[in-house]
């Protein structure tokens, strides 16, 4: 969160869960959202990394990640890192073609922008961007977003489709993915493929980076502990190293700003990506896609294939999209939701979150210390790799507690 350049503390959302932390980390209060406008602080009853609230335990440390990214610019100039860039890698990546995955978020963006940079010093090096949209998941206005940022970058773009008529079968038979299940990966990465087979490149950009999230950072720090390794086997990571700061910085200047991300969106995805966070889904995003009266069936189809015979009323279904949810996981949101409600707990708004997250673009961004391509790795590690040993350690405990739990009322029940 920003104002006038300055932090003013920090929010992650994840699952159902929001978390809120001053500006020097300090965790100011996790909340519980009971639907898209209001969220209830839950910290006190979190303990070992599970969530108990009455009878019920979710497995909190599993949901949210709490991780305390370095607050200090690798890229503080694009041109002096795309140099750095080509002097490291360029024999390698000349004459090749390469193919970047763009989703006009900023990560894929800032991919896109930098290897355009590299194209134009690096000899023979080709570049062009595949964008694929994902029938009826997701929202209209991420295809034109997509064509006028690419030709804003001054990249080629391709514009491919998950199979309409197969999309539109799925969700009447199967309902929306959820958790767990997200068939729509694969739809997605389908055409994809099939480009891929016809254009032949020799190299793949994504927007891998070691800041993202605890998964990636430990699969990417391990991959090369000491000094950042951009490219190997045919792909390529050009923002491995990079901090949130500097996606910003860079998309910011380009003018590529996502209209999501000013909406007050941690994210860009599809519209009814199961792994969006509730305050995500207000009942405007309806209106974003091209035929909500196909979503309202599939998310019944849902309810009634999963959801109705746990027990879960349809409206409380309906309000908290507990279809983003495995149905044993959304009951227990279900009763948890429904026994804070009966507690006074303090508020936050949905309004207010979107805000937090809208600073970000909006905000002059902070003056923070710089670090070079090859410390990067070093100072990430430093900042991050005891929270993630802790956050394991967690979630390894809070698996313990419930499943010792559940293992005692079968030994009662039996």
């Amino acid at each position: 969160m920003l104002r006038s350049g300055d932090v003013t503390g920090y929010v992650l959302s994840s699952a159902d869960f929001t978390l809120v932390f001053s500006n020097d980390g300090r965790l100011l209060g996790s909340y519980m959202w009971i639907s898209p406008d209001r969220a209830l602080l839950v910290s006190g009853f979190v303990r070992g990394g599970v969530l108990e609230i009455g009878s019920i335990r979710i497995e909190y440390a599993r949901l949210v990640e709490d991780i305390p990214w370095p607050l200090v610019y690798v890229v503080r100039d694009l041109s002096s890192y795309v140099e750095w860039v080509a002097r490291s890698y360029g024999e390698e990546l000349q004459g090749k073609t390469i193919m970047v995955n763009f989703s006009g978020g900023k990560d894929s963006a800032s991919v896109l922008k930098t290897v355009v940079e590299l194209s134009k010093i690096i000899k023979d090096m080709n570049v062009y961007a595949v964008y694929s949209h994902v029938s009826f998941l997701e929202a209209e206005r991420n295809i034109d977003f997509a064509v006028k940022a690419a030709e804003r970058i001054g990249a080629e773009l391709e514009v491919v489709e998950a199979d309409r008529s197969l999309m539109r079968k799925r969700l009447l038979e199967e309902g929306l993915p959820f958790r767990g299940r997200r068939w729509c990966t694969y739809m997605k990465l389908r055409p994809i493929k099939r480009l891929k087979k016809r254009r032949r490149p020799h190299v793949v950009a994504d927007g891998d980076r070691m800041t993202e999230a605890f998964k990636r950072f430990y699969r990417l720090y391990h991959m090369s502990p000491r000094m950042p390794r951009l490219y190997s086997g045919g792909r390529f990571r050009p923002i491995y190293v990079w901090t949130l700061l500097d996606v910003v910085k860079v998309v910011r200047e380009n003018a590529v700003v996502h209209p999501d991300y000013l909406d007050g969106l941690p994210r860009v995805a599809c519209t009814f990506c199961p792994y969006k966070s509730l305050h995500e889904l207000g009942e405007h995003v309806f209106s974003l896609v091209e035929d909500p009266g196909l979503i309202e069936d599939a998310i019944r189809v849902s309810y009634k294939r999963r959801y109705e015979q746990e027990g879960i009323p349809w409206e409380d279904y309906r309000e908290q999209h507990l279809w983003r949810f495995h149905p044993i996981l959304a009951k227990k949101m279900y009763l948890a939701k429904t026994m804070l409600e009966r507690q006074r707990l303090e508020e936050l708004s949905g309004k207010s979150v979107e805000e937090m997250y809208r600073s970000l673009w909006v905000e002059d961004l902070p003056e923070v210390p710089s670090v070079s391509p090859e410390e990067a790795v070093s100072v990430i590690a430093k900042t991050v790799l005891e929270a993630y040993e802790r956050a394991v350690a967690l979630a390894e405990e809070a698996t313990r507690i419930v499943r010792d739990e559940k293992n005692e009322g079968e030994r009662r029940e039996a």
